[in-house]
């Protein structure tokens, strides 16, 4: 068996007796450059690339960002969408605090403007040191002392390697936004190394650098506060005998934590406040029940597992339904809860045997917790970049089956491992590069994402947008009729998918606009209008656009759609009597003395119990 097998798999008599060798300067800035020359083959395609996707949120868009250095403190005292919104909207299960990531945009625009292809460098080098953070925590937690001229052969670099190809954190460095999930790792694993370092060496600025990063990644994003539980798990398993360091380091982070929520529940006001909503796009699990919802949960775990080991498909999107509504007899909820049961039960057994083994998978399971939706709702089913942390468990995995099986062969078959990790390595690399020109702009992220979320409202919807966006700038009459067509059908799967799908009515509504302008065919436009008024009355889009034809059209021919939209539609049928009241009084406008759209008002005002303004229109 292999030293480094051994030393990461058992706690050896080696382990006690060999003093731990620190590299060389160079040898630590030779690894650099082993990794930022990896991360900008991997990713340096990307640094062409624009904003897309939640990039408008946290920067194209958000106030606090473009106010510069003088944005910082509302930022860091504001709950994160608040810059977007202008308020704090509370639209999703505890609330958004990770002003960290917020704040490096904020510095990026003060120095350099609107410059998304610095943003994307910027992620790039701050990825090539999450996989040299992961080296030296790992090289640090094993007490490895493989020679320079034989690092590929130990598993702190193997491990790294892979975590640094592997497709599945594509989501978070070529999207810019992405940098809260860097950032996050980046603070956590730094965390976790200096704690190693402070029991190893006794010194108390290693502890307090530790809590300091630990307090940074919170910053970054909540999920680090899986952390809390990773640093002592691993202290535990690898520093057995120095019981009360550890537990000296626990109580810390502890409180760190607390002081954390206390700062976090300042700004927004609440700790886990469940916001109430109807929004499926908010809360994925909106009328399911119980079972269904747990069932559902096991299933993203199944696919998360997959994804870990074979990446592929991948997209983006993973809202409603591209991952079902689940049972318990669903095939891969069964499949999952058996994986997931069996890496307890690993966890257990080699707790004492094989400890590397029991912290692979223990990492694994804590730092996917937070986003696995068991605790609390994440505002979706699951996203790939929410693996971003958990994926260095299976990576680690992956190295020690690679090591295990090279000790079973022997000394004479050392070349197993690097023949291993070159195609494991090369695999997920070709597999990463193929998929970041995804994130090139909106069209081809959601070009992409509705070949692999065909039954997403979300995918389905963004991309008649992208297409919508790309009309909207087109000055070819023929290439916009052709855009729009294309549009269409993406736009009606969405609403079909999620009929109450609000973005997909606004298409819809501004598709019809938009041909219509073109065809002059204004039966079609309002009949589609009736159509997206039965379900979404409420977008705003469709008063605007009504108050503008209002003057432009016969009148009775409009009076007469209010009639039959607003009032057989909305008001007779009790479907939405508020906003169907809402419509007859544009009727009303054009005409006040039109009896149809006055009885029609009364009996609506009547249904609400305004008899008031029910005999105004009775008069």
């Amino acid at each position: 068996m292999s030293k480094t097998f051994e030393v990461g798999t058992k706690q050896s008599k080696m382990v006690k007796k060999t003093k731990f060798k620190r590299l060389k300067v160079r040898e630590n800035i030779a690894l650099l450059a082993i990794f930022v020359a990896l991360s900008f083959i991997l990713y340096g395609i990307s640094i062409p690339y624009g904003y897309v996707l939640d990039d408008k949120i946290v920067i194209v868009d958000n106030a606090y960002t473009k106010e510069g250095l003088g944005g910082i403190w509302k930022i860091l005292s504001t709950e994160s969408f608040q810059g977007y919104f202008g308020e704090q909207k509370d639209l999703v299960q505890g609330g958004r605090y990770r002003p960290l990531s917020i704040v490096t945009f904020a510095v990026e625009y003060a120095l350099f403007g609107l410059n998304p292809h610095l943003s994307h460098l910027f992620n790039i080098l701050l990825y090539a040191l999450c996989a040299l953070m992961a080296f030296f925590c790992l090289r640090r937690m094993l007490l490895e002392n493989i020679e320079w001229t034989r690092i590929y052969m130990s598993i702190s670099f193997v491990t790294a390697l892979i975590y640094l190809a592997h497709p599945l954190h594509t989501e978070a460095v070529a999207n810019i936004k992405g940098r809260d999930e860097i950032m996050a790792f980046l603070f956590g694993m730094s965390a976790f190394f200096f704690a190693f370092k402070f029991v190893d060496r006794r010194k108390r600025k290693f502890l307090v650098l530790s809590l300091g990063m630990y307090l940074l990644g919170l910053l970054s994003k909540e999920n680090d506060i899986t952390f809390l539980g990773i640093i002592p798990f691993g202290l535990i398993l690898f520093r057995r005998k120095h019981f009360k360091s550890t537990l000296l380091v626990a109580s810390m982070l502890f409180l760190t934590s607390v002081v954390y929520l206390f700062a976090r529940y300042q700004v927004i006001g609440y700790l886990f406040y469940s916001v109430p909503t109807n929004d499926l796009m908010n809360d994925p699990f909106i009328n399911m029940s119980f079972a269904q919802k747990y069932a559902t949960i096991l299933y993203t775990l199944g696919v998360y597992f997959k994804l870990s080991f074979f990446p592929h498909p991948l997209t983006h999107d993973y809202y409603p339904y591209h991952i079902p509504i689940c049972d318990l007899t669903n095939p891969v909820t069964i499949i999952s809860l058996v994986i997931y049961t069996t890496m307890v039960g690993l966890l257990i057994y080699f707790w004492k045997k094989k400890p590397l083994v029991s912290f692979a998978i223990g990492f694994y399971l804590m730092a996917l917790s937070i986003a696995s939706n068991i605790l609390i709702s994440v505002g979706t089913f699951m996203n790939e970049r929410f693996a971003f942390a958990a994926s260095l468990g299976m990576c680690l995995l992956l190295a020690i089956i690679m090591f295990g099986i090279q000790a079973k062969l022997g000394k004479k078959y050392k070349v197993v491992i690097p023949v291993v990790l070159g195609i494991i390595f090369m695999a997920f690399s070709i597999k990463t590069i193929a998929r970041v020109p995804a994130w090139k702009d909106a069209l081809s992220l959601n070009s992409a994402a509705v070949k692999v979320s065909k039954n997403s409202a979300r995918a389905n919807s963004f991309m008649s947008t992208a297409l919508f966006n790309k009309y909207k700038v087109s000055t070819d009459r023929n290439e916009q009729l052709q855009l729009l067509n294309e549009a269409k059908p993406y736009m009606e799967r969405a609403i079909e998918i999620y009929p109450l799908y609000q973005n997909a009515h606004i298409m819809k509504a501004g598709i019809a606009a938009e041909l219509y302008k073109i065809d002059n065919d204004l039966s079609n436009l309002l009949q589609t209008f009736k159509e997206v008024m039965n379900y979404r009355p409420d977008i705003n889009y469709l008063t605007e656009y009504l108050e503008y034809l209002n003057p432009r059209i016969n009148a009775s021919t409009m009076i007469d759609f209010y009639l039959d939209a607003a009032y057989d539609g909305l008001v007779r049928q009790n479907r939405n009597v508020t906003w169907g009241i809402h419509f007859l009084l544009m009727a009303n406008k054009i005409d006040p003395d039109d009896q149809r759209v006055r009885a029609a008002l009364a009996e609506g005002y009547r249904k609400i119990g305004k008899e008031n303004y029910a005999r105004h229109f009775d008069n």
